[in-house]
C-alpha cells in the first residue's frame, strides 16, 4: 500500500514539474516573439523589390550579375508596379548579388525568381558550384527555369515584350509553348540531375531577342525596349562545352527525354501539301541490350490545318493520315540526326549512357558513347479532338 502511495506521489510530482516547465517554455517563446516583433523592421510591400529573374555572364575579373525586380510603389489604395534591372560585377556570384543588394537598399532573396538567363560561357563553371550558393544562400527555387542566351543576359532581362516583362513571358512560353516550338522547360533540378548523371549532358532553351518587325502601338505610343523573343533553339551543355541545335531536332530530343512536351508538328508531303498538328501527349520507351539502345516514341496529336490539300478538314481523311505517318518518319530521322550530332561532339544529350549504365552498372567503360549503337521508331496517332 505504501509503495502505491509513493508511486502516486512521484507521478504527481513529475506531472506538476512537466506543466511548470511547459508553461515556462511557452512564456519564454511569447516574450521572444514579442521582442523581435518590436525590434524587427518589417518592410511593407511598397518598399520591397521582388527579384523575378537573374542573368549571369562571365567577366574578366569574375561575374556580371543582373537582377530583374518588380518594384511596387504608391499607396495601399492604388499601388503600381514597375520593373528595374540592376547589374554588378563581383569576384563571385554572391559578391555580385551583394552589390545589387546595396544598390537596392534591400537584401536580395531569389525566392520569387522564376528564370535564370545564363551566357554560354557561364556553363564552363562547375555546375554544382554555380547553383549551390543561389539555392542555399539566396533561396532560389529548384523549379526555376534555366535558359541561355548569346545576347547580353542583362539585355534579355531588360527587354519587354508587347504583353509582359521578360521573366514572366519566358516562363509562360516554356510552360505553354504558344509558338509551337516544342522546346522543353528545364528547371534547376532537371539541369543538375542531367549534368551530374553518367551522360553528363543537358539541353537548355536558347533565347534570341530582336526588334519586332511591326512595333506595337497604343494611345500612349510604343513602350521602350519592346522586343520579340525566339525560343526555337537549344543550347546543349556537356561538361562545360556548348553547341546549338535547331528547333526540329531539339523538339525530337525533347519528345524522347521529356514526359511533358507541348508544341506542334509541321509536315510537308511530296504533293506539296502542308499539314499542322498539335501535340497532345508524348511518351517514350527506351531499352538496352548490351551496348545497343532502342527508343520507341509515341505521340498523340490533334489535326489543326491543311494547306494546299483541297478541302481536307477531317482527321480521318487520307491526306491527314498520310501526314501523321510522315510526321513519325520525320521524328525518326531527326532522332538519328541527333545521335549523329552527339557522336560528333562526344556529348550524350540523348542520355544513351544513362540507359546502358542502368543495365550494365559500374563495369560500363568511361566515354563509351561511340560504342553504343542506337535505333529508334516513332508512331503518331491523330485523335478526333483535342
Amino acid at each position: 500500500m505504501s509503495d502505491n502511495r509513493a508511486a502516486r506521489a512521484l507521478s504527481a510530482k513529475l506531472r506538476d514539474k512537466f506543466f511548470r516547465t511547459k508553461w515556462a517554455v511557452l512564456v519564454a517563446a511569447a516574450v521572444i516573439l514579442v521582442f523581435f516583433g518590436r525590434v524587427t523592421d518589417i518592410k511593407p510591400l511598397t518598399r520591397s523589390a521582388l527579384v523575378i529573374g537573374v542573368g549571369i555572364d562571365l567577366a574578366d575579373d569574375g561575374f556580371n550579375v543582373s537582377a530583374l525586380s518588380v518594384v511596387v510603389s504608391g499607396g495601399t489604395d492604388s499601388p503600381s508596379e514597375s520593373y528595374a534591372v540592376l547589374s554588378a560585377t563581383g569576384a563571385t556570384i554572391s559578391e555580385g548579388l551583394n552589390k545589387i543588394s546595396q544598390k537596392m537598399g534591400l537584401l536580395v532573396s531569389l525566392s520569387h525568381c522564376n528564370v535564370l538567363v545564363l551566357s554560354p560561357s557561364v556553363f564552363s563553371v562547375d555546375h554544382a558550384d554555380l547553383f549551390r550558393p543561389l539555392v542555399s544562400s539566396y533561396s532560389l527555387p529548384e523549379q526555376a527555369a534555366v535558359t541561355a542566351t548569346e545576347n547580353d543576359p542583362a539585355e534579355v532581362l531588360a527587354a519587354r515584350t508587347a504583353t509582359d516583362a521578360s521573366a514572366f513571358f519566358i516562363q509562360e512560353a516554356l510552360l505553354q509553348d504558344p509558338g509551337g516550338d516544342g522546346i522543353a522547360l528545364v528547371t534547376v533540378k532537371d539541369f543538375l540531375a542531367a549534368s551530374l548523371s553518367r551522360s553528363g549532358s543537358v539541353g537548355v532553351p536558347l533565347i534570341d531577342i530582336e526588334d519586332p518587325g511591326h512595333p506595337p502601338s497604343s494611345e500612349q505610343g510604343s513602350p521602350d525596349g519592346v522586343k520579340e523573343f525566339g525560343l526555337d533553339r537549344t543550347l546543349v551543355v556537356h561538361r562545360g562545352d556548348c553547341f546549338v541545335i535547331d528547333g526540329e531536332m531539339a523538339q525530337a530530343a525533347a519528345l524522347l527525354s521529356r514526359s511533358k512536351v507541348k508544341g506542334r508538328l509541321f509536315v510537308s508531303l511530296p504533293e506539296g501539301a502542308r499539314v499542322e498538328f498539335r501535340v497532345l501527349n508524348a511518351s517514350s520507351e527506351i531499352s538496352s541490350d548490351g551496348m545497343s539502345v532502342h527508343a520507341s516514341v509515341r505521340v498523340s496529336v490533334s489535326f489543326l490545318e491543311a494547306q494546299f490539300a483541297g478541302s481536307a478538314t477531317s482527321p480521318t481523311e487520307d491526306i491527314v493520315i498520310a501526314a501523321a505517318e510522315q510526321a513519325a518518319r520525320d521524328i525518326e530521322a531527326r532522332l538519328l540526326a541527333c545521335h549523329a550530332l552527339s557522336l560528333e561532339h562526344s556529348a550524350d544529350f540523348l542520355g544513351l549512357e544513362n540507359i546502358v549504365y542502368r543495365k550494365i552498372g559500374y563495369t560500363l567503360p568511361e566515354n563509351c558513347l561511340a560504342d553504343i549503337s542506337f535505333s529508334c521508331s516513332a508512331a503518331v496517332t491523330v485523335k478526333e479532338s483535342g
